[in-house]
């Protein structure tokens, strides 16, 4: 359910006069032939692109700044250039009028293929880009705003009521924020090169202090970037600490990226670092703030290369392929830290989400501009562009190609459940039925049990002996039927509590399999058994995550493995580096608050988050430690208990669950697995739980978190007791 939009048009908008132009149709031609060689045109719905009318130019030009650009398709090449030269990085071909009606056509349609559920996001590979056309004004090789055309155009003619504008451009989008500066409807946020002003386009208002006017005031964010190459680390600070706190409390009805890659590496104008796999983690996060509905508009990028990866990769996310992994990500450099700082304060009065941040610093920020040079009547029309050898930065590019793995298994969600004698089977439970009537056929995995072999992978025989012994002592088990047996090769022991405990950890071991022998992306473990087991028993000696871990390191060699326990801590103590356990609990309950290079605590005096507590640990503390680590498969292990008096721990809504599963998943490749620990009803809020979890995992829309409760000042001493318990450790948490 992915639109597109692409027309062959777009190659005829040319610079007659200078052959290394940068904005050139080598752009349009170098996305496409990467999204093709990688299959995914193929796999969208394409939406027919058209020329937009003059009434749908007029909401946001004024009717001479496209009556002259009209007239220019009977202009000769002087002339041509002639007009060129009055406006700022412009050139003018006889064929620009049409494409530029084109592209801001055909970026409405695109949107309103989305608002009328068509297709459920989508891409437009367009030219000329469009965030540097003002109202009655030619800039930056823009003639015709269109993500602005496109934006008003939702809320002018459909029932859309808020838009959130995303520019990662690297130049500021000036005449977009100009366009709706004093409209509450639009939240634009934009990402850009500054440096106090000396960056083009060399405006005062792109700093952070401009924040929007009258009724739009606080929905404008500016960041500012003052340094030039900022890397991927540097990015995701400000998608965790600013645009998804914002985004979230905005809660908009569709998300358009004005999606220019001039911020990739080897782009000879942004200078920046940002991987082209990067794209595709925001676009990803992007898809979790308002059921999906993403539509990315193609602006800059001048180096091809980077461009047409950046771009691939960012409709490869739309599709809802697993996203490549970004490598580790480390502490953001000092510059973006201080930008950050300066964005909330500016906009704290107007999101609650800002009151009580733990980047704010009190002390007014300085305002800092360096440029000073007046425009020129005559703009400079040749020989802007010199020819650049990219060499160096090819040989880098195609080394991150290289190492990118894509990932695209058949199955994206297998399903597991535990072998049981009197239960039925997974496709005859109550759960399954009720998944499938909201989600359709799930995938479902081979039912088995944990053998021997298996076992002995993780742990010797001489280890299980052990635990068995010690379970004499603990317990009211026979001592008969402790013995260790091998004789049908299908149970470790004779002891039915480990038995029943065996036929847990069997299946999850399978889907741990059929991950890594791509089959499928994701697994989600689903327990049918009504009986819990006591807590002197083997599964709280033996946790089944640790031994899937285990298992997923011996067996393929992994050498990092995030295991996320939202409500329940893990007892059994970590011999090995090469796990790394984060638990959540309820700081009254806590029987363990130490915390290691392998064993994270957080701790929460609450027993109930509500949405915005949830969204400060998850983007303040959670996501920066899981990008750190790098992990190459994530395990989340949860109990969904409506009665958290029974788990002594902290209860998460189903909604929470699904943006918890949807972020954890853009890493590791999408490998993650979602254990449910001892299932034992059919309750309304276990179902929504894994409904939640599952559209996550399919790539399905999940609901939106809905900001009502605002953060205090005791949630943010929370969270820096957190920071300050586990921050030495990790250098993402070193702000």
């Amino acid at each position: 359910m992915t639109g597109v939009i692409y027309d062959n048009n777009f190659t005829t908008h040319k610079c007659l006069w200078d052959e290394y132009y940068s904005e050139n149709p080598q752009r349009y031609t170098s996305v496409l032939e990467r999204c093709n060689s990688l299959g995914l045109i193929d796999r969208c719905i394409k939406i027919p692109s058209r020329h937009a009318t003059k009434e749908e130019l007029l909401s946001k030009h004024m009717a001479e700044h496209i009556d002259l650009l009209e007239s220019t398709e009977h202009y000769n090449d002087e002339q041509l250039e002639q007009l060129s030269s009055r406006y700022d990085s412009i050139y003018v071909h006889n064929s620009t009028y049409k494409q530029s009606l084109l592209a801001a056509g055909s970026s409405i349609e695109l949107v309103k293929a989305v608002v009328d559920g068509r297709v459920q996001n989508g891409m437009a590979f367009v030219r000329p880009p469009g965030h540097h056309a003002m109202k009655s004004e030619y800039s930056g090789y823009c003639f015709i705003n269109n993500v602005a055309i496109a934006t008003q155009y939702l809320l002018d003619k459909t029932a859309t009521q808020k838009i959130f504008i995303v520019d990662w451009d690297i130049h500021h989008g000036q005449a977009t924020q100009q366009m709706f500066y004093e409209d509450p409807r639009v939240l634009y946020f934009s990402i850009h090169r500054y440096e106090h002003g000396k960056f083009w386009p060399n405006l005062r208002e792109s700093d952070f202090d401009h924040i929007g006017k009258g009724n739009g005031t606080g929905f404008n964010v500016n960041v500012p970037l003052n340094d030039i190459g900022m890397k991927n680390e540097d990015y995701m600070a400000i998608i965790h600490y600013l645009l998804i706190p914002l985004a979230t409390e905005f809660s908009p009805d569709l998300i358009i990226v004005s999606s220019g890659y001039d911020s990739a590496i080897g782009d000879p104008k942004g200078e920046m670092l940002v991987t082209p796999a990067c794209y595709a983690h925001i676009t990803q996060k992007l898809m979790s703030l308002c059921c999906g509905r993403v539509v990315a508009i193609l602006e800059g990028g001048y180096y091809l290369k980077s461009l047409a990866e950046s771009a691939a990769l960012t409709l490869r996310a739309l599709l809802g392929d697993p996203c490549p992994v970004i490598g580790s990500l480390q502490q953001p450099c000092k510059s973006v830290m201080e930008t950050i700082g300066n964005v909330i304060y500016a906009h704290r009065r107007y999101w609650d989400c800002f009151k009580y941040n733990i980047c704010y610093k009190e002390n007014l920020p300085e305002i800092c501009y360096n440029f000073f040079d007046e425009k020129p009547e005559i703009y400079q029309t040749r020989n802007m562009y010199p020819k650049i050898d990219t060499s160096s930065f090819d040989i880098i590019l195609n080394n991150i190609i290289t190492e990118t793995k894509l990932f695209n298994p058949k199955f994206r969600v297998g399903l597991a459940s535990k072998v049981v004698e009197y239960s039925n089977s997974l496709k005859n439970s109550k759960i399954y039925q009720y998944l499938k009537s909201k989600v359709g056929n799930l995938h479902i995995l081979k039912e088995c049990q944990l053998t021997i072999e298996e076992f002995n992978i993780v742990y010797s025989t001489e280890y299980t002996k052990d635990i068995i012994n010690k379970q004499k002592y603990v317990g009211n088990i026979d001592k008969e039927q402790c013995s260790t047996s091998s004789i049908n090769n299908k149970f470790i022991v004779d002891d039915p509590v480990f038995n029943t405990f065996s036929s847990s950890v069997g299946p999850l071991l399978q889907i741990i399999d059929s991950i890594f022998k791509n089959e499928i992306k994701s697994g989600i473990f689903v327990s049918l058994s009504t009986a819990n087991l006591r807590k002197n028993e083997i599964s709280y000696i033996l946790n089944a995550s640790i031994i899937g871990a285990k298992y997923a390191i011996k067996k393929y060699y992994l050498k990092r493995i995030l295991i996320i326990e939202p409500n329940e801590n893990i007892t059994e103590i970590l011999s090995t580096d090469q796990i790394l356990v984060i638990s959540m609990h309820d700081l009254l309950n806590s029987s363990k608050t130490m915390n290691g290079n392998n064993h994270i605590n957080i701790s929460w005096s609450k027993k109930l988050f509500n949405e915005a507590e949830f969204m400060v640990m998850m983007q303040h503390l959670i996501l920066p430690i899981a990008y750190e680590y790098n992990p190459e498969l994530i395990i989340v292990s949860s109990k969904f208990y409506s009665n958290i008096n029974n788990i002594h721990g902290i209860q998460i809504t189903p909604i929470m669950y699904g943006h918890l599963i949807q972020w954890l998943s853009i890493l590791a490749n999408g490998r993650l697995i979602l254990y449910e620990q001892d299932g034992h009803d059919n309750s309304i809020y276990r179902n929504e739980c894994l409904l939640q979890c599952s559209n996550a995992l399919l790539g399905k829309p999940i609901s939106k978190l809905c900001i009502k409760n605002l953060l205090n000042l005791e949630s943010k001493d929370i969270l820096l007791n957190n920071v300050k318990n586990i921050g030495n450790n990790w250098k993402s948490l070193q702000l």
